[in-house]
């Protein structure tokens, strides 16, 4: 057996046919896939690792094996790992506007509907949402006097959307209740 370093990522180890036969292993049936070739490979390059002082250690291993007249030709190529790298997207802040109780809705509507932004209302566990995404810190000092008033993400704003009733936009609302 010979074990020679190409360079700094490629080693090379030459399996005789006396090798081959000390380990049990075939060309034919050489793979990581059979557990006995996988056991003897792994030991052949843990050897090959420690004597050329070549670290396999955080790298990718590509093992190449080919078949020679005098036995079998085994190249390890190591390469380093591409570190993964995610990126979470912000997502989309949004006012939301709880309402407690009905009254508290109508008393907003009828004060400050013509300066309320572009916005939906939604019935969600007894309670009144106003979400709207696009908000200043004018409608949160507005609405603030009839309602608890916080910036969420859509994310958090999901929830109502999904579980809760829609009753229609502001503009809406704000014309069923003059209409009366």
């Amino acid at each position: 057996m010979t074990i020679e370093q190409i360079d700094s990522g490629k080693v090379m180890i030459l399996l005789k046919n006396s090798d081959m036969k000390d380990f049990a292993l075939e060309y034919s049936s050489l793979s990581f896939s059979d557990p006995h070739s996988r056991r003897i490979l792994t030991r052949l390059l843990s050897l090959a690792c420690s004597k050329t002082g070549v670290s396999a250690k955080n790298k990718k291993m590509f093992v190449e094996a080919l078949p020679h007249k005098n036995g079998c030709l085994i190249l390890l190529t190591l390469k380093e790992k591409k570190r993964r790298v995610y990126r979470i997207k912000r997502s989309k802040r949004m006012l939301c506007c709880i309402f407690d109780d009905a009254e508290a809705l109508l008393s907003a509507f009828s004060s400050v509907s013509d300066r309320l932004p572009d916005s939906e209302l939604w019935l969600f566990d007894g309670r009144y949402y106003l979400l709207t995404d696009s908000f200043s810190g004018a409608e949160t000092d507005l609405l603030g006097e009839f309602s608890r008033c916080y910036v969420c993400s859509e994310i958090s704003a999901s929830k109502i959307l999904e579980a809760g009733k829609h009753l229609g936009s502001t503009k809406e609302i704000a014309n069923r209740i003059k209409s009366r």
